[in-house]
C-alpha cells in the first residue's frame, strides 16, 4: 500500500499508526432542485352581482358553463325599473316643453325691453324663469338617464370570457344590490399556486423560470414564471404562497388540477463529504484533518449544510486542499499519527 508523505518521505516505523482513508477537500458547484406540490387556479376570479335589488326571474348559466364576454348570466324582474324610466321620460318631455316656452318668452321680453314697453325688472324675471326651466330640464335628463341605467342593471353580463365556477342564488330569490349571484373564473391567465418553505423562499425571485408537471399529464413539463411571492407566511404553517404564470399549458387543463413545480436549479458552492467523516466530540460534529507532513490528526469544527444524496454538505470551516479522514474517523483519537489511504 502506497502512502502519502511530505516530499515522498516515508513515515518512521515507530510513528506508523492506523490506516485511514482520506480525501483532499474542495468546494464544488452542486445543483439543487426544489420540488413543491400545488394546483391550478384562474388569476382573475370575479363575483358577479346586480347593481340594483329585485326578484331573480332567470338564471341563464350553470356551474361549469363556458361564457363569452358580455353574455347574459342572470336577470331580475325589470317591471318597476321600466315604469320608473317611463315616468322620468314623461317628466323630461314636459320639462322640454316648458323650457321651449320659457325661451320663447325670453325672446319676446327682450324685444319689448328694447322698445321700453317693459322695465328691466320684468326682463330679469323672464330671464330667471328661462334659467330655471333649463336647469329643471337638465336635472330630469340626468334622472331619466339614471333610470335607464338601472333598467339595464337588472341583467348581469359576463365581465370576460371564462368559466362559471359557483352559483349563489336561485330563481325567485329577492336579491339585494351587491349580493354575489355567480362567480366567474377568467379563461385567460391561469396560474399554478404552491406554498414554499421558509428555508427556500429566499432563493426565488419574481420572473424566475420553473417547470410544472401535472399528475394528469405526468410525461410532460410546462414552462412557467414566478409572478408573485407572498411577503408573509401562512398562519397554519411556516410557508409562503407562490403564484406562477403558466407560459404553456395543456389544451384540456381544468381548474383545480394538481401537480408539482420544479423550480430552476440553484447552484451553490459546497464541499461534500461522506457522513462517515463526522466525528462527535463534546456534543458537536467535527471532522478529522490530517497534517500532510506529520500525518497527525486534529479535530476541526465545521458548518454543515443540507444532505446531498448520501453525503453531507460543508458550508464553511475547511480550506481547499486539506486532507480529511473519510473512513475510520471514529476510531482515531485526535493527535494520533495515521497511515493514509488516499481517495481523491
Amino acid at each position: 500500500m502506497a502512502t502519502l508523505g511530505a516530499c515522498g518521505n516515508k513515515v518512521p516505523e515507530e510513528l506508523v499508526g492506523r490506516l485511514v482513508e482520506v480525501k483532499t477537500f474542495s468546494y464544488q458547484s452542486v445543483t439543487q432542485t426544489m420540488d413543491y406540490p400545488g394546483r391550478t387556479q384562474a388569476r382573475y376570479e370575479t363575483e358577479l352581482a346586480f347593481q340594483v335589488e329585485g326578484r331573480l326571474i332567470k338564471r341563464l348559466v350553470e356551474v361549469g358553463d363556458y361564457v363569452k364576454q358580455g353574455q347574459p348570466i342572470a336577470r331580475l324582474d325589470p317591471k318597476d325599473y321600466i315604469l320608473s324610466s317611463e315616468r322620468f321620460l314623461n317628466q323630461k318631455r314636459a320639462a322640454q316643453a316648458n323650457y321651449k316656452r320659457a325661451k320663447s318668452d325670453l325672446i319676446r321680453a327682450k324685444e319689448l325691453r328694447q322698445k321700453n314697453f317693459i322695465g328691466q325688472s320684468e326682463l330679469d324675471k323672464v330671464v330667471n324663469l328661462e334659467k330655471a326651466a333649463q336647469a329643471a330640464l337638465k336635472a330630469l335628463k340626468a334622472e331619466h338617464a339614471q333610470s335607464v341605467n338601472q333598467r339595464g342593471y337588472t341583467q348581469i353580463l359576463a365581465a370576460a370570457d371564462g368559466i362559471v365556477i359557483a352559483l349563489y342564488a336561485e330563481v325567485g330569490d329577492v336579491i339585494q344590490a351587491g349580493t354575489a349571484v355567480a362567480k366567474l373564473a377568467w379563461a385567460n391567465d391561469w396560474e399554478f399556486v404552491t406554498a414554499v418553505a421558509e428555508t427556500d423562499v429566499n432563493q426565488l425571485s419574481i420572473g424566475q423560470a420553473a417547470e410544472v408537471k401535472f399528475w394528469a399529464y405526468a410525461d410532460k413539463t410546462y414552462s412557467s414564471l414566478v409572478r408573485e411571492i407572498s411577503p408573509i407566511s401562512g398562519t397554519e404553517s411556516p410557508s409562503y404562497k407562490v403564484k406562477l404564470s403558466l407560459v404553456e399549458r395543456p389544451d384540456s387543463l381544468k381548474l383545480g388540477m394538481t401537480g408539482h413545480v420544479l423550480f430552476s436549479s440553484v447552484d451553490k458552492k459546497l464541499g461534500l463529504l461522506p457522513t462517515a467523516s463526522l466525528v462527535q466530540s463534546a456534543g458537536h460534529s467535527s471532522v478529522l484533518i490530517v497534517d500532510p507532513d506529520t500525518h497527525q490528526t486534529r479535530l476541526q469544527a465545521v458548518i454543515f449544510g443540507p444532505a446531498v444524496g448520501n453525503q453531507i454538505s460543508i458550508l464553511s470551516g475547511l480550506s481547499e486542499g486539506q486532507l480529511i479522514v473519510v473512513a475510520g474517523a471514529n476510531l482515531i483519537v485526535e493527535g494520533s499519527t495515521v497511515r493514509l489511504l488516499a481517495n481523491e
